[in-house]
């Protein structure tokens, strides 16, 4: 289409009217004319978008709904990417991948440092996930164990698996403690651009789940930067990933590898109480991170 054609259509009538007035409203019609032949800009051209997670907070969970959010918008692999920390490869793809684009998913490394030395041109909207810190310990504590991602370069993984609750407790806490400070360096006081969610209030319940979701869409895209046709499609489409909509085949711990992000519910349940047992100075540590993320803090 000729993009000039709206003049073409408006020249003769300001010269046949022939006053200033004239030009004024006709003026108008052309600024309403080229806004309904151009086309809205995408969001990314608005914002970039970082959506970060943290180990045990729902990184599964989390990255299901970024990427089915930004697809059902129409984002292409051009403008999305992914970092990892460490990123190291993993067969068949990269760990990390256009680390520039201005849709990022980013896990386990994303803290202040990181975001003040990478400033982007356009306003960053962030949203995560985050997770009582103890209760992140005893559940990769649980996990671990059970020999899940032998890969995993954070994580003591050799040794966890012939740990008992104390001792392998202890352990994880230490390894855990900076991804969690990361965690806390962006959302324990989140900025008006970053987005704090709460994994158990995602996880507990449907409702939950939804208003979680509900809420990031407000984040992400103010201002009716998406239509309310695309806002109630995404809705729709992430209920899948609702594990009480959609609860996952009944927790196997003799098949625990073959089973999704989850560990045996028995196994969390001791390593809850055993991380209370943690060495004092770091068990104080973790209380603080309790209080800085507004988690209730234990005896």
């Amino acid at each position: 289409m000729n993009m000039n054609l709206p003049w073409l259509l408006w020249l003769p009538v300001a010269v046949a009217c022939g006053g200033p007035e004239c030009l004024s409203i006709e003026s108008t019609s052309l600024v309403q004319t080229r806004l309904q032949l151009e086309p809205h800009p995408k969001p990314w051209e608005v914002y970039d978008y970082m959506t970060a997670n943290y180990h045990k907070t729902g990184v599964y969970l989390t990255i299901k709904i970024h990427y089915a959010m930004f697809k059902i918008l129409g984002a292409g692999e051009d403008v999305m990417g992914k970092l990892e920390y460490p990123c190291y490869y993993g067969p068949p793809f990269p760990m990390c991948w256009n680390e520039e684009a201005p849709i990022i998913v980013f896990t386990d490394g994303f803290n202040a440092s990181w975001k003040a030395a990478h400033p982007r041109s356009k306003t960053m909207l962030v949203a995560g996930s985050v997770r009582d810190p103890l209760e992140m310990v005893a559940s990769a504590y649980c996990y671990h164990h059970e020999g899940k991602e032998m890969i995993n370069t954070l994580m003591p993984v050799l040794e966890l698996p012939f740990l008992g609750p104390e001792e392998g407790t202890a352990l994880t806490a230490e390894y855990m403690l900076p991804i969690i400070e990361s965690m806390a360096s962006i959302f324990a006081e989140p900025d008006n651009n970053t987005l704090r969610l709460k994994f158990e209030e995602l996880t507990e319940t449907s409702e939950g789940f939804d208003r979680g979701v509900a809420l990031w869409l407000d984040h992400y895209f103010p201002n009716h930067l998406i239509s309310m046709e695309q806002r109630s499609a995404i809705l729709e489409a992430v209920k899948e990933f609702d594990e009480n909509r959609n609860p996952s085949t009944d927790y196997n711990v003799f098949n625990s590898l073959g089973t999704n992000h989850s560990s045996d519910p028995t196994c969390k349940e001791k390593a809850s109480e055993a991380v209370l047992k943690i060495e004092t100075s770091l068990l104080k540590r973790y209380q603080e991170l309790q209080m800085r993320l507004g988690y209730p803090v234990g005896p």
